[in-house]
C-alpha cells in the first residue's frame, strides 16, 4: 500500500489541468510558482496556474503529469478523473452515479479521500481540475515545501524509503505550504467514536481522522489518511487486528490538545520547526514538579535518582539557531532518557539525549561518523549508542537529527555536523512532530502525540 500511496504522490501531484467541463470560479488569488524534483514547471498562460483562494493553496497538475509519466483521463459522465500511475494497468474507476455533482479523483482505481477541512477538488474557469495542496503533502505523502518570498512550492517525489541504517523516525514551520495564508478557524475534526463501534469501513475512517503513520505488518509505512473510503476487504485478518490494536492505542489521544496555557495545538499538524511555546522557566518548573515523583521511583528501582541536567537553556537556543522548537525536543528528551534518569541501555557520561545510535546492540567503536566533526562525537566498544563530547554537542546533535527529518535545507550556515545518523535521514520526511510515528520509533504508534500530550503538554500548565 505504501507503495501505491508513492505513486499516487506522484500522479496527483500530475493531476492538474485536465480538460474538463468549465465549473465554478476561481476567487482572485496570489498566484503560486512550481517546482518539481528541482525543475521550474513552466505553465503556459491559457493554462490555470497554481493559486491561493480562500486560504488554502490549490494546485493544478496536467502540466505537472508531463514530468512524472501518469496517464490522467477525464471520465465526464461520472466527473471523475482517473489516474493511471506509471507500470500500472487502468483500472476500473469506482461506481459513481450519473448525477454526482463534485470532482472524483481516483489513482490506480481508489478514490482519493480528501478531509472537507483541506478545501475539494472543483473545475475552475479554465475548465481545470485543481486539488488542494495539502492533499499532496498530507494525504499522499510528498515532500512539500514553501518559499515565502518568491510564493514557490517545491514538491518532491518521496524516496523509496529511509536510507538503510536509519530506523525511520514546520503548526506551521517557516518552511510549510501555506494551508493557511491568514489566520482562520480550525477546522472541525472529526472526533474518533468508540472501540465499540469501530467496524468495517467505520474502522478505517476513524483512523483517518488521526492523519498519522502506521508501519504495516509487511514492514510498509502508510499514512492513516489514506484509509478513508477503503474496504476492508482489501487487508488480511491480521492487518484489520492490527488497525483495531492501533485505533485503541490512538483513542487515548486527541486530535486537538487543549493546553494550560490556553493554546490549542492540533496535534497532526503541529510542526517540529517553529517558535517555542515553554520558556526555560517553566521547563525548570515542570522538572522541579516532577523531582519527588522520580525519588520515590527511583529508590523502589533500588536506586538513587540522578541529577536532572539544566538543559531548557541549551535546547531552546540551539534550537532556535536551526528554527526548531527547542521546547518540544526538550520534552523528546525527557521522553528517550526517562526524565534524565537513563534506565534503558544508554548512559548518561554519553550526554546522548535522545538515543542516537542506540539500536539494540552495543556499538563496535568502528562505527562511521558519515561527516560529523570526530572532536565532538565518537564510538566507544561495548557502549550503546554516540558518545558525545559534552552536553551542548548532545543537545545540538538531537537538534540536528529533528532538523533532518523536518527540512531539506542545509545545515544553517557556520554549523557543523555533529549527528553521525544525519544523512541517514530519509531528508523532510517528518516536519511534524506526530510524523515521526514509525519513522524516529517502530512501530512508534503514538510517539509524537506522547511527547506532545504526556511531556510538552505538562511545562505548560496553568500556575
Amino acid at each position: 500500500m505504501e507503495r501505491v500511496l508513492r505513486a499516487a504522490c506522484s500522479a496527483l501531484v500530475a493531476l492538474a489541468l485536465v480538460l474538463v467541463p468549465a465549473g465554478p470560479p476561481v476567487v482572485a488569488a496570489s498566484a503560486v510558482h512550481i517546482v518539481i524534483d528541482g525543475q521550474t514547471v513552466e505553465i503556459p498562460a491559457r493554462d490555470q496556474a497554481a493559486f491561493i483562494s480562500a486560504g488554502r493553496t490549490y494546485v493544478p497538475l496536467r502540466v505537472v503529469s508531463e514530468h512524472l509519466g501518469a496517464v490522467v483521463e477525464w471520465l465526464p459522465t461520472t466527473r471523475q478523473v482517473r489516474i493511471t500511475t506509471r507500470g500500472q494497468a487502468v483500472a476500473a474507476a469506482p461506481s459513481r452515479g450519473a448525477s454526482a455533482s463534485t470532482v472524483e479523483v481516483v489513482i490506480d482505481g481508489r478514490p482519493l479521500s480528501i478531509p472537507p477541512a483541506y478545501g475539494a477538488a472543483f473545475i475552475t474557469r479554465a475548465g481545470r481540475v485543481v486539488v488542494p495542496l495539502r492533499a499532496v503533502g498530507e494525504a499522499l505523502g510528498c515532500e512539500v515545501s514553501w518559499d515565502a518570498a518568491t510564493c514557490t512550492v517545491c514538491i518532491a517525489s518521496r524516496p523509496e524509503g529511509p536510507a538503510r541504517g536509519e530506523v525511520e523516525r514546520p503548526t506551521q514551520g517557516a518552511g510549510d505550504p501555506p494551508d493557511q495564508v491568514a489566520p482562520a478557524p480550525e477546522p472541525a475534526l472529526p472526533a474518533p467514536a468508540s472501540q465499540e463501534s469501530a467496524s468495517g469501513s467505520d474502522l478505517l475512517q476513524q483512523l483517518a481522522a488521526y492523519r498519522t503513520n502506521l508501519r504495516l505488518l509487511d514492514g510498509q509505512v502508510v499514512n492513516s489518511s489514506g484509509l478513508a473510503g477503503q474496504s476492508l476487504s482489501a487487508f488480511s485478518e491480521a492487518q484489520v487486528q492490527q488497525f483495531r490494536s492501533a485505533l485503541q492505542q490512538l483513542s487515548a489521544y486527541p486530535l486537538v490538545l487543549e493546553l494550560g496555557s490556553g493554546d490549542r495545538v492540533v496535534v497532526a499538524d503541529f510542526s517540529i520547526m517553529g517558535e517555542p511555546m515553554a520558556s526555560a522557566a517553566q521547563l525548570r518548573a515542570w522538572m522541579e514538579r516532577e523531582t519527588p515523583r522520580l525519588q520515590a521511583k527511583m529508590r523502589s528501582m533500588g536506586r538513587e535518582m540522578l541529577p536532572i541536567p539544566d538543559l531548557a537553556e541549551l535546547y531552546l537556543r540551539i534550537g532556535a539557531e536551526y528554527g526548531v522548537r527547542g521546547d518540544v525536543a526538550f520534552a523528546q528528551a525527557v521522553k528517550e532518557t526517562g526524565y534524565f534518569q537513563f534506565t534503558g541501555s544508554v548512559q548518561p557520561f554519553q550526554n546522548n539525549y535522545c538515543g542516537l545510535w542506540a539500536v539494540g546492540s552495543p556499538c563496535t567503536g568502528n562505527e562511521p561518523l558519515n561527516g560529523a566533526d570526530g572532536t565532538r562525537v565518537r564510538f566507544q566498544s561495548g557502549v550503546h549508542g554516540a558518545i558525545f563530547a559534552s552536553p551542548e554537542a548532545g543537545v545540538e546533535a538531537h537538534i540536528q537529527h529533528l532538523y533532518a527529518y523536518a527540512t531539506r535545507a542545509p545545515l544553517p550556515a557556520g554549523k557543523t555536523l555533529v549527528d553521525p545518523r544525519f544523512t541517514l535521514v530519509s531528508r523532510g520526511s517528518a516536519p511534524t512532530w506526530q510524523a515521526l510515528n514509525a519513522r524516529w520509533a517502530v512501530p512508534g504508534i503514538t510517539y509524537g502525540q506522547s511527547i506532545l500530550k504526556d511531556y510538552w503538554a505538562q511545562a505548560l500548565v496553568a500556575d
